[in-house]
């Protein structure tokens, strides 16, 4: 384990504690900090520019804010479940994740899958950030500029802030959702304002796309959004590990699930329909519409403030991850090295061009880890943790050689059915469900198949006496 040294909750110092249990006279944060860091996690450029590829895309702008903000809250549902992991025990999500798979399962099934999504997220948002700046940059002064050098610079001062731990996530959270709301209000009256009927809100909000509320086309964007919180629900506990009472994670988490998806995919969705569908980023149409210097500066603030929160969780519950493979470097160094990985990924702009593809790739991982996870969690466990056995390599959680096979098997089965089934049947829904379900069906058979076994066992023994 990594030093027990204590990190006062109000101190600048770097964050000590890595995946040890978080002590209870730490547990201070109610539930307006966490809405505010949850909040400040969706409210960011990645969920902003799927409200407007999804009108892109062909929904209408209600239709899109309808199925983004189902589909996050779809995915909240089974996130608080896994967030009591950490107000009730203060343990990382990743160290949770062992009473299921094992200890050395946990090591290498979801702390892996989760480390690869953190550098993923990070990327993506980092390159995001990165073609806004450039796009200013260029409205602004006229020359041409690099996405990718923009991106490594980004990333590079992201990293500095990741290092610093939870209490740099909680202070910066409460500064920077009111100036970033407010920004974005700002942009909704800069796009209301813009030349041409299109864009005033009536038009907008009754804008004709293609497809409308066309389902196939809205099962695409649900299962996306679900399928892309689903990566964080074996990071769930990471968020609400100093906080206070599951009362205060369920009011934060839920409300910033609903309040910020709906706000942040809206400004996307506008951008989109105000320009009749040819621009699903509506920071560079924004740019465009109105270049006046205060413009350009409020779009530099909301980008590097949704840079700097999104990005420092991204890579705070990577290192997170990491720790729990290798404990010995500690947070500190682990998220280290995730930044350095995260950085040379950001400069792939690629990445931005395979969002769709790569979201439903990460969904077809995590959500037959998530059934699994549930499954264990509420029916298994019952919600109850032993936790110094979650840190004893000879404990009840060492299962067969430190993994639990029946866990690794049914997270496979379950990324195959994900695979088979079609976009329309929501399979990031869908899947956890089937996998939860199975996986609890075999445990409690191998359970019955080991009892008759010990009672058959004992009789023989009886008998023989």
């Amino acid at each position: 384990m990594e030093s027990e040294a204590i990190a006062t909750p109000h101190s600048g110092a770097i964050e000590a504690y890595g995946i040890e249990p978080i002590p209870e006279a730490l547990k201070t944060v109610r539930w307006p900090d966490l809405f505010l860091l949850v909040s400040n996690f969706l409210v960011n450029p990645g969920t902003i520019l799927i409200g407007g590829l999804a009108v892109a895309s062909g929904l209408s702008f209600w239709a899109t804010i309808l199925t983004s903000t189902l589909g996050i809250l779809i995915a909240f549902s089974a996130y608080i479940v896994m967030a009591t992991v950490g107000v009730d025990y203060g343990i990382t999500g990743q160290v949770a994740c062992r009473m299921v798979f094992g200890i050395q399962g946990a090591k290498w099934l979801p702390s892996i899958m989760r480390t690869i999504a953190s550098a993923y997220w990070f990327a993506m948002q980092t390159i995001v950030g990165a073609t806004v700046f450039v796009a200013i940059a260029h409205q602004w002064t006229g020359g041409r500029y690099s996405v990718v050098h923009a991106g490594l610079i980004l990333a590079g001062v992201q990293v500095v802030l990741a290092l610093v731990g939870y209490q740099w996530l909680k202070l910066i959270s409460r500064f920077t959702l009111p100036v970033k709301v407010a920004g974005i209000v700002y942009l909704f009256f800069v796009l209301a304002h813009g030349p041409g009927a299109n864009y005033r809100p009536a038009a907008v909000f009754h804008f004709h796309a293609q497809y409308g509320w066309a389902y196939l086309v809205a099962a695409v964007w649900l299962n996306s959004m679900t399928a892309s919180w689903l990566t964080m629900i074996t990071d769930a506990a990471d968020f609400c590990r100093y906080t206070r009472s599951r009362k205060d994670m369920w009011w934060g988490t839920m409300l910033a699930g609903g309040l910020a998806t709906a706000l942040s995919v809206s400004l996307g969705a506008y951008g989109a329909a105000a320009s009749l569908g040819r621009q699903a980023n509506p920071f560079s149409l924004a740019a465009a519409v109105d270049p006046h210097w205060v413009t350009m500066v409020v779009l530099l603030v909301v980008i590097a403030l949704d840079e700097s929160t999104i990005n420092v969780m991204n890579l705070y519950t990577g290192g997170l991850s990491l720790s729990n493979m290798f404990e010995g470097p500690g947070r500190f160094w682990n998220t280290l090295f995730i930044g350095v990985v995260s950085t040379g990924l950001s400069a792939l702009p690629v990445l931005l061009e395979r969002l769709v593809p790569l979201t439903t790739a990460l969904g077809n991982l995590f959500a037959p880890v998530a059934g699994v996870l549930l499954f264990h969690y509420l029916f298994v466990e019952r919600m109850r943790i032993n936790v110094a056995a979650l840190f004893d390599p000879k404990g009840i959680y060492h299962y067969w050689h430190g993994v639990n096979v029946t866990a690794v098997v049914w997270c496979f089965l379950g990324g195959g059915v994900y695979y088979l089934l079609p976009t329309a049947a929501l399979p990031a829904v869908i899947v956890p469900l089937i996998t939860g379900t199975g996986y609890l069906l075999t445990m409690r058979l191998l359970a019955r198949l080991q009892r008759d076994s010990s009672s058959g066992f004992a009789r023989t023994a009886a008998s023989t006496d």
